[in-house]
């Protein structure tokens, strides 16, 4: 997968995943904390509630500058068990 989507980019570039997770306690605070350990700089941030509230879509676009900071998010956000899906 990697491969494939870093052909695709040429950086310095914008980018946005789109995090669909369980609406717990300190959800946003935790993602963003992984964020802002690597000083990831956040273009625009977007959430929405399922109808019920139960799930959480979380839309965020980032400034990166290479595609470690891509690949880092991937990694640790979908460590989360919290997390059901990032795109």
């Amino acid at each position: 997968m990697y491969k494939k989507l870093k052909k695709l980019l040429n950086f310095p570039t914008k980018f946005t995943f789109k995090i669909i997770c369980f609406n717990k306690k300190n959800v946003e605070k935790k993602i963003f904390y992984i964020l802002k350990k690597k000083k990831i700089k956040i273009e625009k941030k977007n959430i929405i509630f399922s109808k019920n509230k139960k799930y959480l879509s979380i839309s965020i676009k980032i400034f990166c500058n290479n595609f470690n900071s891509i690949k880092f998010i991937y990694k640790n956000i979908s460590k989360l068990n919290f997390i059901k899906i990032i795109l």
